[in-house]
């Protein structure tokens, strides 16, 4: 251990270590959850180019990187820097590499004067938080998060303080005690860390308030000073006091000094001076002002004060969480409203008092609604809750934002009044409007709306009124290099405009990193579920910038997703979730992906001109603008959403790409075996690729059978760096139809893989054309399956025996009426909807042997049975052919129609049908098996009638027949 502590380095990022610290991701995958992704050093050189790192530090054993450590700008709350990713390779843990990094940002963090270091973790991370807390930071208990500060920074840049620890060491002298589990002692309300130092001749204790982020009380071996509130909660409008209390523990009087005038709502103004010889107390008065509830994400309200002691300064500060007496929220059940129809909205009214209280809650007139009542009487216990209704009936369509009046009369007949805004939206087909709530932004049209909260401009997207949806935008970044300031920033404006077909929200943001450079951010809602996004940058500065980019963060819990990925449509199944760390970064050939998420599916879409990948769990769009001088603006690329206005990605993708709907797409599992093609000559072996299309080295047992014989099996080590593998199998005992089923059975979980392919034997189709007093007829045979024509008698096949058995119900050589058809000829053929046999049997219908090759230049052998109509007065001029093809040996039909000659006529959106007269027997000796997860699992054919639909492995069978029939 000692040797390699000594070998370590601790060094900043440059370009030629990114291979090496891929090496040490791959290296760690066990560390972050143990999955098996694979990190690039094109993918590292990306990340780090677009990060917002003020600092990167890797810890360095000779040339190998062990460790890495991360420092930026904390973008949930001010006066922090944030350590984003730690990590130290597996194989060097135990060796203090961590706490060398974390060290190192630390002292970083003190050199630029910022007061505190945070990071995040997760909650079974529970080794590394005797470091953690070791290295100054306290674990915040909260339920949604594992948040841990440093103030060691704001502690040791504290001129007060800087006699005691040029006699104590901040680390070695730390005698704090640590536990692994959240930190904080409680009183009255407030949350505070200490820390505590004691060496054989000092002594120091430092006590930091939670939700101020700040020093609240120092205690040395000569005084003890603190700032005091009677309690966190404060209600607003109400004067307070707070105290700040010094006791001299030497023999020598202190001069002590303390002034602060007011910070953010609180109004407060100290100035005071007195020499102390044994213990004081300084009063202040206090009054906090109306505002917004504070988040536990950010630093609160403080009460800040300047204290010299003998002219060394600290502050001490104390953080409050200012609140009315009494938080009334608004909600109504359902997603759309009934105009002129009597409902109810309910109301929780928290009574933030200490004491049971009435309240009378009086409401205005509004345009939205009618009310018989206004005025309601609620009592509510000492910091309970109580819900009621409020009865109303709407008059329109809008955004529901009455301004409360409320008087809270407690037990001693004191009334405190104050005003409390509540807000619900009325949804309505085909309305349009926006409003603010006291977390969001909003704007709805019909059924969809948009949030976005005030927090951290985070926007989601959705149907329903829940402010939680599986996609969300993150605030936009401006660089490059990338900067997250949006997070934090409050907007200069907001506002939305209504046309008759949309709601466009627009929002005004003013950079600071790149000071001039002003954004208008747009986001147009239409009531299909449509969304527009994009973003216009106007230089409003004196300074120009060379260039300018705009990234659009996506946040989205995929379901059943397709992505285009090298050249090809990859489906990733629901069970095992997609997350976009998944997807390999330079794979994605298509400006868009389709998700068919529980509730509606979602596409996303963006131009072709955008650069769009993953970065861990996001996946960002960016645009590159150029350019911008003083004067200068310049609009991105929309970025399109769809919520539910596509059922299915070939809709979407045609949309996205501006093309029309090819329906010969198909697309491919995840894992899957690729071949060159479906048909192949069984004298030669077959080549087969398997291929992952997830961003993970392929590691595992690949065992392939046919019949439930074995013929491959393998180990593909991870080693190897393989995202595909190909092998070759001997075809000499495979059938005509052989399905080959391959097993990828890998650390964490085995695949099934399923590929179907085709050998003809040698034979060659038989043909013959025959004629009687009645018809010619046509038949052609490739060894298994036999089928015949007759063009005279009806315009499609009226046989097809396999082996000797027939399998379709016929009335040749005589048509007969039969249940609904008049005339009645069975068989199977393929055409127009509305043309009946008996205006087909008007028209010319001819037969023909013919040969075709598919697109791998395979020869197929059948019929080609044309027909021209001539009498009928819809289809008079069309030329359709039906194809019947074959290949020798090989017991598949493969058919369909090509319409030689359109005769002027629009086919777009016509119906084509194909009737398939099963029979050839007793209709009673047929079965229909359905192999799914379906109820009931066969059904008896020739009893009554039943409409069914098939899944793709549904099957025909016979009691007089071994084979199986699959359409």
């Amino acid at each position: 251990m000692t040797q390699v502590k000594e070998t370590i380095q601790i060094v900043q990022y440059h370009e030629c270590l990114a291979k090496g610290i891929a090496k040490m991701w791959n290296l760690s995958r066990d560390g972050w959850g143990g999955d098996t992704r694979v990190m690039t050093e094109d993918q590292v050189k990306k990340k780090e180019a677009n990060s917002d790192n003020i600092e990167l530090y890797l810890a360095l054993d000779g040339e190998e990187v062990v460790g890495y450590c991360g420092l930026s700008e904390y973008k949930e709350d001010t006066g922090s820097l944030y350590i984003p990713l730690l990590n130290v390779r597996p194989d060097y843990h135990g060796h203090k590499i961590g706490k060398k990094l974390v060290l190192q940002a630390l002292e970083k963090t003190i050199e630029l004067g910022w007061p505190r270091l945070d990071l995040y973790t997760w909650p079974g991370n529970t080794k590394a938080v005797p470091l953690y807390k070791k290295c100054g930071f306290f674990w915040e208990d909260r339920d949604d998060t594992t948040h841990l500060m440093n103030f060691i920074p704001q502690v040791v840049n504290t001129p007060l303080l800087a006699p005691v620890f040029s006699e104590l060491d901040w680390y070695d002298s730390s005698v704090r005690p640590i536990e692994v589990k959240p930190d904080g002692i409680k009183k009255d309300g407030f949350t505070f860390y200490e820390y505590t130092w004691k060496n054989e001749n000092r002594f120091a204790r430092v006590q930091i308030e939670r939700t101020g982020r700040g020093i609240s009380l120092i205690e040395t071996d000569e005084y003890l000073l603190q700032l005091q509130l009677t309690e966190h909660e404060m209600i607003e409008q109400v004067e307070q006091t707070f105290q700040i209390k010094l006791i001299n523990k030497t023999k020598t009087p202190i001069l002590f000094k303390a002034s602060g005038s007011g910070h953010d709502r609180i109004e407060y103004n100290i100035d005071s001076e007195k020499l102390v010889v044994h213990e004081s107390e300084l009063t202040g008065r206090m009054f906090v002002k109306t505002g917004e509830e504070p988040s536990a994400w950010r630093t609160h309200p403080v009460i800040s004060v300047i204290v010299s002691l003998n002219g060394q300064d600290c502050e001490l500060k104390l953080g409050i969480f200012p609140e009315q007496p009494a938080k009334i929220t608004a909600s109504n059940k359902g997603n759309l409203c009934l105009i002129n129809k009597e409902t109810a909205i309910e109301l929780e009214i928290k009574n933030n008092l200490k004491e049971d209280v009435e309240f009378l809650i009086m409401l205005p007139e509004n345009e939205c609604v009618s009310m018989d009542k206004m005025q309601y009487n609620v009592q509510v216990a000492a910091t309970e809750r109580n819900t009621f209704s409020i009865h109303l009936t709407i008059k329109k369509n809008g955004f529901f934002n009455p301004l409360l009046h409320i008087k809270a009369t407690k037990k001693d007949g004191t009334i405190l009044e104050f005003d409390q805004k509540i807000s619900t939206a009325f949804k309505g087909i085909g309305e349009r409007f926006g409003g603010e709530s006291k977390d969001h932004w909003h704007i709805y049209n019909g059924l969809c709306q948009v949030n976005i909260r005030k927090r951290d401009l985070f926007m989601t997207i959705g149907k329903d009124t829940s402010m939680k949806q599986p996609f969300a935008f993150l605030p936009p970044r401006l660089g490059k290099p990338y900067s997250n300031e949006f997070t934090k920033k409050k907007p200069e404006s907001v506002s939305w405009e209504v046309d008759h077909t949309s709601i466009l929200l627009k929002m005004e943001l003013a950079s600071s990193e790149m000071e001039g450079l002003y954004l208008t951010k747009k986001v147009q809602l239409f009531a299909d579920g449509i969304v527009y996004y994009w973003i216009e940058v106007e230089n409003k500065g004196l300074v120009s910038y060379d260039t300018v980019a705009v990234s659009f963060p996506v946040y989205h819990e995929l379901s059943n997703t397709y992505y285009p990925l090298n050249d090809k449509i990859v489906y990733f199944s629901e069970k095992r979730l997609l997350e976009f760390g998944d997807l390999q970064p330079g794979s994605i050939t298509g400006n868009w992906y389709f998700s068919e998420n529980k509730n509606y599916p979602i596409g996303i879409s963006w131009s072709p001109t955008c650069k769009a990948s993953p970065e861990g769990w996001q996946f960002v769009i960016e645009d590159n603008l150029g350019c911008l001088k003083p004067k200068d603006s310049q609009v991105t690329n929309k970025v399109l959403l769809s919520l539910g206005a596509f059922s299915n990605w070939a809709d979407f993708k045609a949309f996205a790409v501006h093309e029309n709907v090819d329906e010969q797409l198909d697309s491919c599992f995840e894992q899957s075996f690729e071949l060159e093609g479906l048909v192949f000559n069984r004298s030669s072996d077959l080549p087969i690729t398997l291929n992952t299309y997830r961003n993970s080295y392929l590691e595992g047992h690949l065992t392939v059978t046919v019949n439930e014989k074995e013929l491959y099996n393998t180990f593909i080590q991870s080693a190897e760096e393989k995202l595909s593998h190909s092998f070759k199998l001997s075809t000499l005992n495979m059938e005509p139809i052989t399905i080959l089923d391959g097993a990828f059975k890998a650390k964490g979980m085995t695949t099934s893989i399923e590929e179907l392919v085709l050998f003809p034997t040698v034979t060659n189709i038989n043909l013959d054309s025959s004629e009687d007093e009645s018809y010619q007829t046509f038949s052609v045979s490739n060894g298994c399956i036999t089928l015949k024509s007759a063009p005279e008698f009806y315009p499609g096949i009226y046989s097809m025996s396999v082996n000797g058995s027939e399998w379709l119900n016929s009335s040749f050589p005589n048509l007969t009426a039969k249940s609904w058809w008049n005339p009645w000829g069975g068989g199977m053929k393929t055409v127009p909807s509305d043309l009946t046999t008996f205006s087909l049997k008007k028209e010319k219908t001819t037969s023909q042997f013919i040969e075709k090759l598919d697109h791998k230049r395979n020869k197929w052998s059948g019929l080609k049975i044309g027909t021209e109509i001539r009498e009928h007065n819809e289809w008079k001029g069309v030329h359709f052919v039906q194809y019947y093809l074959m290949l020798p040996g090989v017991p598949i039909l493969a058919t369909y129609v090509e319409v030689v000659k359109s005769g002027g006529k629009n086919l777009n959106n016509q119906n084509w049908v194909s009737d398939f007269f099963v029979g050839g027997e007793d209709l009673t000796n047929l079965t229909l098996s359905i192999n799914r997860s379906e109820q009931t699992k066969k059904y008896h054919c020739g009893v009554q009638e039943l409409p069914i639909s098939l899944d793709v492995d549904s099957y025909l069978s016979s009691s007089s027949k071994a084979d199986k029939l699959y359409v």
